[in-house]
């Protein structure tokens, strides 16, 4: 009874780690990032340097956000540029084109981002096509919509004033109230994640399939809804990016093309597929913010901006990959043995 006794702090404490393991890495290193960046251009977190890049930095986080769902279930989603496209020039030509209102704009923007989330959820999942042909396809079917629409008229409409001080407006210390919704998006996508039962079978449908399909979760139907909520989440970045910006333009949603995948990498999670981290994919968006700010205050030439930026995330990535993999793997003996080892010392 002793000995069980004093196995459940160590077991406890094991657990702990287990779960904080992948998460403490991706933000150990973004914190590196940040006081590096204060250090070197005290310039970044001055009122108007935060006021620039925090609205860019919280869209980064909801996309990003959006992609880590569809590559915990050992997808990837290429059509995220053009969802944020379509999305941003949609909301200006119903806002400023049609006259209609700004929540009306806003639904068929995300509307239109939703059917691109159903279409790759049905081909990739139902069909059975690859994640990376059947997104790049309708990816290119949402970027000649933003053409033809954008063409049509589009090209020559603002955002409507109101929806450019919403999005443009900052709180204390130029910090955008983009930033803030993002950062509570995640903890609420954590918390859903973590601690509800829609959560826990999400988890076992992207993790292992088959096991869940044992255990009777509908597999297909929450995996086809990674694709329809990572959509979701691609419309809303791009309707407050275009709302940022002031106008809509088709290279509106290109940075996130890849940034959303580099982010998710940086926070830890394999391409592969695996338990899904929000506050990681937080960390790697903060990293990747920093680092592209510093680069490019610099003042070099853009190629070279290009050589160093793509050194430095090669660099985190392969350190982030290497040392998360030998942590996890650590804990996991150490879990499989139930902290025998902490209880045998105490």
């Amino acid at each position: 009874m002793a000995q069980q006794t004093a196995g459940r702090p160590a077991r406890r404490w094991v657990d702990l780690r287990w779960r904080g393991a992948p998460v403490a890495l991706p933000w150990a290193v973004a914190l590196l990032m940040l006081v590096v960046s204060v250090a070197i251009f005290p310039s970044s977190i001055s009122f108007g340097g935060l006021a620039t890049m925090t609205p860019l930095l919280g869209v980064l986080i909801v996309a990003s956000l959006g992609q880590s769902l569809v590559i915990g279930t050992g997808g990837i989603d290429l059509s995220v540029s053009s969802v944020v496209t379509v999305a941003g020039v949609v909301f200006v030509m119903k806002s400023a084109g049609d006259g209609a209102s700004l929540p009306v704009a806003i639904g068929y923007a995300v509307g239109a981002g939703l059917l691109c989330g159903v279409a790759n959820g049905v081909l990739v999942e139902r069909v059975g096509l690859s994640p990376l042909v059947a997104t790049l396809a309708t990816g290119q079917v949402m970027a000649g919509l933003a053409h033809i629409w954008y063409s049509s008229g589009v090209n020559r409409l603002n955002v409507p004033a109101e929806w450019s001080a919403f999005t443009g407006a900052t709180l204390g210390g130029g910090i955008s109230p983009i930033l803030v919704a993002s950062v509570v998006l995640v903890a609420l996508t954590s918390v859903v994640l973590g601690y509800t039962a829609v959560g826990r079978r999400l988890t076992a449908a992207s993790t292992g399939p088959r096991a869940a399909r044992y255990q009777g979760i509908a597999v297909r139907r929450y995996r086809v809804a990674t694709y329809v909520v990572a959509a979701l989440l691609y419309s809303v970045g791009g309707v407050l990016l275009v709302g940022s910006i002031g106008t809509p333009t088709l290279s509106l949603g290109d940075a996130y093309q890849l940034s959303t995948i580099v982010v998710v990498v940086l926070g830890g999670a394999a391409l592969s597929g695996g338990r899904l981290h929000p506050a990681a994919t937080l960390a790697g968006a903060v990293f990747l913010t920093f680092i592209n700010q510093d680069v490019a205050a610099t003042g070099v030439a853009p190629g070279t901006q290009g050589v160093i930026q793509g050194a430095v995330l090669v660099l985190a990535m392969l350190a982030t990959g290497l040392t998360t993999g030998l942590s996890t793997a650590r804990l996991l003996r150490r879990r499989r043995t139930g902290g025998t080892a902490d209880a045998a010392v105490a």
